[in-house]
């Protein structure tokens, strides 16, 4: 294939994607982050200014090679963008040291502009302490703050004023014991709060957090070292609780409760008041033991079984297998307890892994506890060759929707590749030589500096052998990842088969052809640099 049809099958690809409404491109745009975005504007007339009226704004201090860069990047992009349009959503992404003067221009900006949807992510492990009047906003309705896993986590000094703010979602922050007041939490001036999660956070204070709001619909927390003593629970109009591997979680009010899983120990086991869960539909629990430890704790067994008898009313249950060996070393005390699910719908039983080393068999007097007062409930068994099949289908899944936002990121990416070769000139014919200029120059008159004609040679053999490993490790990516997903595809429920290899074939055809775009690429840059180099010979003549 020569450059000429490379290059038109290119610009084929192209004019689908011009053609679209700006709504769709923006939305594309969106999913690639801001500096492809600005880069577009290379592609035509049609796409110069597209990316000034975009409403998401999407930085990350990845995509330079000092913060200083990025800074400059971030001016430029704050000083071009319209201010007619409303930022919905804005990201901002950062790995180092900056200063809250840097964070806060673009959070201005943000918020300014009525911003709905939010997400800072920092990777700067001095501590330093995060300032929440940063975020005061009166448009804000989804915040997301997330720090790293380093001993140095983004500090919160003082608590969030958000009266629009509907969903809290904070990874690896530490609060300060001002922040956690009962009289005065962090949460407190957040009125119309309905989701709010905690991953791997940090409270500090020693005599106990209290998580009180009488909206909050929605809770998740996760981590075993979230708190240093017990955490109190005080959420009238709870309906759905998540909790995975924390410790002293009591949930003192929450009579609305609809849905509760936890996963952890069962020393990890929540307490709950006398306030009753009245309104309970669905339990999902997993039970591991310690990993230090093969034996069972007889006294968290206890403890575990008196909190399972509060669940009662629960109509769904789904239960590991761990749960039911748990409940078997309990045999004596379980012969003598009436079975107190008379709600119960169904019982769903599972291993923990695909190759969880669990029995599989669950003794008669544990399955009568759980179905006796219920007789018309369904009993299910996943076997670790089903739960295998469901494992695959949710991988196979997840890696499929990586790999597809990964092509379409390229294919923006060659769509402005090939627009810079078209606004140039084409990369062969403009690195001709002019033989009638050369004739009328003298010989003794060239003055040929050997070490620039050498060095210049050898940088167009590198720009080409840099762009044949671009070429080859984007190549090699996508295929590695295609070859990641195969196998799963072996073993797949019957009901999820056909829908996934489907669109898994469907993958393929679209790798594949931004494969053939990416060797099309290749191949106009190796003609680009042959020319180069032909031009560099024709001068020595």
């Amino acid at each position: 294939m020569d450059y000429r049809h490379a290059k038109t099958r290119l610009n084929v690809q192209g004019d689908r994607l011009s053609n679209l409404p700006d709504d769709l491109i923006h939305k594309i745009l969106s999913f690639v982050g801001i500096k492809l975005a600005v880069q577009t504007s290379a592609l035509s007339s049609r796409w110069r200014s597209l990316w000034t009226s975009l409403p998401c704004l999407n930085f990350s201090s990845s995509d330079f090679k000092t913060m200083a860069k990025f800074n400059k990047f971030v001016t430029h992009v704050l000083s071009h963008h319209n201010n007619q349009i409303e930022v919905t959503s804005a990201k901002l992404s950062f790995h180092g040291k900056v200063s809250q003067g840097f964070v806060r221009r673009i959070l201005d900006y943000a918020i300014s502009h009525n911003v709905q949807q939010l997400t800072v992510s920092s990777s700067d492990d001095s501590g330093t302490p995060f300032p929440l009047y940063l975020f005061s906003s009166q448009s804000l309705k989804c915040l997301t703050i997330a720090g790293t896993g380093s001993m140095r986590s983004p500090r919160f000094m003082a608590t969030l004023e958000l009266a629009t703010l509907t969903t809290l979602h904070l990874e690896y922050i530490t609060f300060n014991d001002e922040a956690t007041d009962k009289c005065t939490g962090i949460f407190s001036k957040c009125a119309n709060l309905k989701k709010l999660v905690l991953k791997q956070c940090s409270m500090n204070k020693s005599n106990g957090v209290d998580i009180c709001h009488p909206g909050l619909s929605d809770l998740t927390l996760e981590s075993k070292s979230l708190y240093k003593n017990v955490l109190n629970v005080v959420t009238p109009q709870l309906k759905n609780l998540t909790i995975r591997y924390c410790q002293e979680v009591h949930l003192s009010c929450a009579p609305e409760l609809v849905s509760l899983i936890f996963e952890g120990s069962e020393s990890d086991w929540v307490q709950f008041s006398s306030c009753g869960l009245r309104s309970l539909e669905r339990v999902d629990l997993c039970i591991s033991k310690p990993y230090y430890s093969d034996k069972l704790n007889m006294t968290d067994a206890h403890k575990f079984f008196d909190q399972l008898q509060q669940l009662h009313n629960a109509k769904h249950l789904t239960l590991n297998l761990q749960i039911f060996q748990l409940l078997s070393e309990l045999m004596e005390l379980i012969s003598y307890q009436p079975s107190p699910f008379a709600e119960l719908k169904s019982l769903k039983a599972y291993p923990r892994g695909a190759y969880s080393k669990v029995q599989e068999t669950i003794p008669n007097e544990v399955k009568k506890y759980f179905l006796d007062s219920s007789p018309s409930a369904t009993f299910t068994m996943v076997s670790c060759e089903e739960m295998r099949a469901l494992e695959n289908a949710t991988s196979s899944q997840m890696l499929m929707a990586k790999l597809w936002a990964k092509l379409e990121h390229e294919k923006v990416k060659l769509e402005t590749y090939r627009a810079h070769m078209d606004r140039g000139n084409s990369p062969i014919e403009s690195y001709e030589p002019n033989m009638h200029e050369q004739g009328n120059v003298r010989a003794d008159n060239m003055q040929i500096n050997k070490r620039e004609k050498i060095n210049e040679v050898n940088s167009y053999w590198k720009d080409l052998s840099d762009h044949i490993a671009l070429g080859k490790a984007k190549t090699s990516d996508i295929i590695y990842e295609l070859l990641d997903i195969k196998p799963l595809l072996t073993e797949l429920p019957a009901s999820k088969r056909a829908h996934i290899e489907a669109s898994y074939s469907s993958l393929c055809a679209v790798a594949k052809t931004v494969m053939n775009e990416i060797m099309d690429c290749m191949k106009i840059q190796s003609d680009k640099e042959q020319s180069r180099l032909r031009s560099t010979f024709m001068n020595l003549l």
